[in-house]
């Protein structure tokens, strides 16, 4: 090989790991500076907002006022301002927003890592939770696509073309996208880990298909999983021309490794450098066990796309978690429970700024539960994004959603309590279809078990993507009916079923994304009326 071409590969090399460089240094730059910022505000937010709820005898969960705020603000601004500006500030939300909702499934980690410290079930009772559940999953979604499909018949809107569907959702122009999860081909640079088995649209791809929806796992732009990493290339018009790219070399390989792996890399620095010395040196759990709980995610999401419908990402890194806990537990001369009860200790974070004393430090889980209201407040953003379905199909939406939420707040209960389940896990059906999101406070106000809806919510999700569209075919739901498919899974099966049909129907996609964030919402707002809840313990026997 000549020195002038060595001297290319070498100039190729260089540009590729200093293209390589600045695109770590601004994911660094934007993952530990504006997003700690934006989420720090966020939380601020809702901490004023519950202060305000505190004064009133209301019990509503701030997030989710805060939600339903940013939402109704948002349609507000663009009413005012147009929609360019508003474009201008759904960028900055998306920042602390973006990072929240990728970052959901691991959110949802203390629900099920705290499982071994919840009380025993008998056999016989965990038989008629199963039972009540596979009984009620069937009825409910059946209820709810012959309702939608009744509604969509009376108001003449089931058999709308594609091309009229292209048309009411606008133009490209039109539309407020919030980021884009670029979804490479480029074998030698690695793919990206996709969550929910969900296919993730690039640019070009949304050209084509304007109609996509968005899961809130898949929303990319601030780091976390599932990462889409750039792919390598010297320059626009190098790959204009060159047909073959030639071979990476060994530096731009391992360049490439870095910006793939850069969240890895950076969450086992912290576990290394700062989880093992803290916990050994002073005993203090948080960092090893929140450095381990991240990691054990992203092992997860290494699982074949065929694994990950059966075994949920957060089920599988919640276990690692759990032993991972249990051997630092060990070497440290502590129990599981000790290590359980380390990792969420229950103290909030509108406490710490209350200035409450004698306060345990926060562990891991009460981090993981703060940073969920984040996640809950950026719900509002996919929500806004699909505003004009929202107004275009007002009825077909709202109504079932309502009438869902009402049977399944008033009807699970009572069917608990006369199979003889406990009143606390009877409590935990009435959120069963819920995302899983808006499950946790509406349990919450129930005064239900919160590990036990964690699995209803993940096993519902689960059911939602290996029996929702063979159900629908089993009903004869027209499959040129996207609103009522789309309605009956998000409903039923929430962000599952909408990654689900984000690769199969991004039309019932929108409608399934707005179901899953309406019906939460509906559920929750009820669940914060004092007399409603009274009634509905009594249903569970309580």
């Amino acid at each position: 090989m000549s020195s002038s071409q060595n001297q290319t590969i070498l100039q190729d090399a260089a540009e590729a790991i200093g293209l390589v460089a600045r695109s770590s240094w601004q994911r660094m730059v934007m993952a530990w500076l504006y997003v700690p910022s934006g989420v720090m505000l966020i939380l601020l937010a809702c901490f004023g907002v519950d202060s305000l709820i505190g004064l009133s005898s209301v019990s509503f969960p701030a997030s989710v006022a805060c939600m339903i705020i940013l939402f109704f603000a948002l349609i507000g601004l663009e009413s005012l301002l147009g929609d360019r500006k508003t474009r201008r500030v759904l960028h900055v939300l998306e920042i602390p927003g973006g990072f929240a909702l990728r970052y959901i499934n691991i959110l949802f980690s203390p629900s099920f890592v705290l499982l071994p410290l919840s009380s025993p079930i008998g056999a016989i009772e965990i038989a008629k939770i199963i039972g009540v559940f596979v009984i009620g999953y069937f009825a409910v979604t059946m209820f709810t696509a012959y309702l939608v499909r009744g509604l969509q018949l009376v108001l003449g809107t089931s058999k709308r073309a594609i091309t009229e569907r292209a048309e009411e959702m606008g133009t490209q122009n039109e539309d407020i996208p919030l980021t884009y999860s670029h979804h490479h081909s480029d074998p030698s640079v690695g793919s990206p880990s996709i969550a929910a088995s969900a296919l993730s649209l690039s640019p070009p791809d949304r050209l084509q298909a304007p109609l996509r929806a968005q899961d809130p796992s898949q929303i990319t732009g601030t780091g976390g999983p599932p990462e889409a990493t750039p792919v390598l290339s010297s320059s626009r018009s190098t790959t204009m021309f060159r047909q073959d790219p030639l071979p990476l070399t060994r530096a731009q390989k391992w360049a490439a490794f870095g910006n793939v792996n850069l969240d890895v890399l950076i969450h086992t620095a912290i576990f290394l450098s700062i989880g093992i010395p803290v916990y050994y040196s002073t005993g203090y759990a948080m960092p090893i066990q929140l450095s381990f709980n991240i990691l054990a995610y992203f092992t997860a999401l290494q699982l074949p796309t065929q694994w990950r419908r059966f075994l949920h990402p957060v089920l599988v890194s919640s276990l690692i978690t759990v032993l991972g806990l249990w051997i630092f537990a060990l070497t440290h001369g502590n129990s599981l429970d000790n290590a359980l009860h380390a990792y969420k200790t229950g103290t909030k974070y509108t406490q710490l700024w209350q200035g409450q004393k004698g306060l345990l430090k926060p562990g891991a889980g009460d981090l993981f539960s703060s940073v969920l209201d984040v996640s809950i407040v950026a719900l509002a953003l996919p929500m806004f994004q699909y505003r004009h379905e929202l107004r275009r199909h007002f009825l077909p939406i709202i109504l079932p959603n309502i009438s869902l939420s009402i049977a399944s707040l008033f009807g699970y209960p009572s069917l608990c309590h006369a199979v003889g389940i406990a009143p606390s896990r009877g409590l935990s059906f009435a959120s069963r279809s819920l995302t899983l999101a808006l499950a946790q406070p509406a349990t919450d106000n129930l005064g239900g078990d919160l590990s036990l809806v964690a699995v209803l919510c993940i096993v519902s999700g689960i059911l939602g993507v290996l029996l929702g569209p063979t159900m629908l075919k089993w009903m004869k739901i027209p499959e040129d009916d996207y609103i009522t498919r789309g309605v009956t899974l998000g409903a039923n099966s929430s962000a599952m079923a909408t990654a689900l049909l984000l690769v199969s129907d991004p039309r019932a996609a929108a409608f399934s994304s707005l179901s899953m964030s309406l019906f939460g919402t509906v559920t929750v707002a009820l669940t914060s009326v004092p007399p409603i809840v009274r009634i509905i313990a009594g249903l569970a026997g309580r």
